[in-house]
């Protein structure tokens, strides 16, 4: 099974789940798995668990992939934690913990940060050599704190031109783009330069498209 076919059958599960107002999107779950292929992700960091969408998503993958991911998360909501153990399939493989400063002499090559509103002062010594972040939607805010701890970075706002479909989360029109988040590449090798270029030009068509 592909990628963004998993990406797809696991969005529209979990559209239909008590919480889902404000679940990863569909492109954004396609964009994880996109990164974890390209770069061989072998350990991934979740600032914001919510009620699991992001992380089952990525275990149906790796078992599908036959990848051994170890998969760290964050999540202090009593509400997600609730469902956290009903909606991950592989909720046993999550080591948990309640905030990133609880985490212990651990390096990640990917950084997916989902609805994590502390400070980011921190972050730099849980990131491998050349860690990947990816920030899920917007987030300005929390995007800039992150290129100001990280100035050697590349950055690139990954958009698509699909719409929010049907079977979204009435909040989400389907009058209105899917959401799309922010890549950075803390210290890029030669393969994420290219990858960056490569979206940096696909993010710029995709505007003249849009507008």
């Amino acid at each position: 099974m592909k990628y963004k076919e998993i990406a797809f059958n696991n969005y529209k599960h979990f559209c239909r789940l008590e919480g889902s107002d404000y679940i990863a999107s569909e492109f954004a779950l396609e964009t994880i798995l996109k990164l974890i292929k390209e770069f061989n992700v072998s350990n991934i960091l979740e600032l914001g668990l919510g009620i699991g969408s992001i992380s089952d998503t990525v275990f149906k993958f790796a078992k599908n992939s036959n990848l051994t991911i170890d998969y760290v998360g964050t999540e202090k909501n009593n509400f997600c934690l609730k469902a956290l153990s009903k909606n991950v399939e592989d909720y046993k493989k999550i080591h948990l913990f309640s905030e990133l400063n609880k985490i212990e002499n651990e390096n990640f090559e990917f950084i997916v940060i989902d609805g994590y509103d502390n400070s980011f002062t921190e972050i730099e010594k849980y990131c491998a050599k050349n860690a990947i972040l990816y920030v899920e939607g917007d987030r300005a805010v929390q995007t800039g704190k992150l290129l100001d701890i990280f100035p050697k970075s590349l950055h690139v706002n990954v958009i698509t031109l699909k719409k929010n479909p049907a079977y979204a989360h009435e909040s989400r029109s389907v009058n209105s783009y899917i959401g799309g988040g922010q890549l950075i590449f803390t210290n890029p090798t030669i393969e994420m330069k290219l990858f960056w270029f490569k979206e940096k030009i696909s993010t710029f068509i995709k505007r003249k498209l849009r507008n």
